[in-house]
């Protein structure tokens, strides 16, 4: 049998996410395996609310203006120095992924819309 975390466990570590993430964090979207940097946005001053039910749901992400070309695919939440990683691994798509946007294709110079982002911390 899976081990699983009661609820307010998981909710406690998600907001350590946004603890430890600060201010000002940014969200760098890439081509899959981190090919390539497509866009970076800067979040909300405050990355989230309290993390409710196991979810993290981010407070406003900024629109960006693209400096690459591509599929996004992946992306990584940083501090606000650009250089620290908070997390990696996170899906980018159009629905049903960590973060969502309008369109995944994404040419240089184009607006990118974040619609929505969310972490769950599940059980198995």
């Amino acid at each position: 049998m899976a081990a699983s975390m009661n609820v307010t466990l998981r909710n406690n570590r998600l907001d350590q996410i946004t603890a430890f993430a600060g201010a000002g964090a940014k969200l760098r979207v890439y081509t899959a395996a981190y090919a390539a940097v497509l866009y970076e946005s800067t979040c909300a001053a405050t990355l989230a609310a309290a993390a409710a039910g196991g979810v993290l749901t981010f407070n406003a992400v900024a629109n960006a203006t693209a400096t690459g070309a591509g599929v996004a695919a992946i992306a990584r939440l940083l501090k606000a120095d650009g250089t620290t990683v908070v997390l990696e691994g996170l899906t980018v798509g159009t629905s049903g992924t960590n973060i969502v946007i309008t369109n995944t294709t994404i040419a240089v110079n184009d607006t990118v819309t974040t619609s929505s982002a969310t972490i769950a911390e599940g059980n198995p």
